[in-house]
C-alpha cells in the first residue's frame, strides 16, 4: 500500500511540475505568437490588396464563411474591391483564408493563412501555386469547388486533399457572391 502512496505522490508531482512548465512556456511564447501572427497577416493584406489602398476592417456576423472584409480603393480613391477573410472547412479543421476580390467578384488573390491539413498533401495549399487555380474565377467563370472543373493537370495535383481543394474553393465562392452584393458602395 505504502508503494502505490509513494508512486502516486511521484506521479502527481511530475504532473505539477509539468503543468507549471508549461504555463511558464506558454506565458513567455503567447504574446510572440500574437506578434507574429499580426506580422503575417499584415504582410498577407499587402499581397492579396495588388497595391490597391486597404481601408478599415468591417467585421460580418451574419455568414458562417466571410468573417469580415477591408476595403480597396484604388488611387483616385475609388472601390476596386475587398479583401475578404474567409473561414473554410478543411480536413483538419478551419482553413484560415485572405482574398482580394473585385467589385464583381472576381478572385484576385489567395492566402491560406492558417490550417491543419495534413502534411504533403492538404499542406500543399499553402503554397502561391496551388492558389493559382482560383485566380481569375467568380466574375465569368464560378469558383471550382469540384475537381471536374479542374485542368487535369491541376485536377491530379489536388487528388488526396479534395476536400481541403473544396474548402478553399467554397469558401471563396462564398466570398466572391458576398462581394458582388456589397459592389462598390
Amino acid at each position: 500500500m505504502n508503494d502505490i502512496v509513494k508512486i502516486g505522490s511521484r506521479l502527481a508531482i511530475i504532473c505539477a511540475v509539468a503543468a507549471v512548465v508549461l504555463g511558464l512556456a506558454n506565458a513567455v511564447t503567447e504574446p510572440k505568437i500574437t506578434i507574429m501572427k499580426k506580422m503575417k497577416l499584415e504582410k498577407s493584406l499587402e499581397q492579396v490588396s495588388k497595391g490597391m489602398k486597404i481601408g478599415k476592417f468591417t467585421p460580418v456576423k451574419d455568414s458562417p464563411v466571410v468573417k469580415g472584409y477591408y476595403p480597396l480603393t484604388d488611387k483616385a480613391d475609388k472601390r476596386s474591391g475587398y479583401i475578404c477573410k474567409l473561414t473554410g472547412n478543411g480536413y483538419g479543421g478551419d482553413l484560415d483564408i485572405i482574398a482580394g476580390i473585385s467589385v464583381k467578384g472576381k478572385i484576385l488573390a489567395v492566402i491560406l493563412l492558417e490550417d491543419d491539413e495534413t502534411p504533403g498533401l492538404g499542406k500543399q495549399a499553402e503554397h502561391a501555386s496551388y492558389m493559382t487555380k482560383y485566380i481569375g474565377t467568380g466574375e465569368d467563370k464560378p469558383v471550382p469547388v469540384r475537381k471536374t472543373q479542374l485542368s487535369q493537370k491541376d485536377a491530379d495535383a489536388v487528388t488526396g486533399a479534395s476536400i481541403t481543394f473544396m474548402g478553399i474553393g467554397k469558401a471563396l465562392a462564398a466570398g466572391s457572391s458576398y462581394v458582388k452584393k456589397l459592389g462598390g458602395e
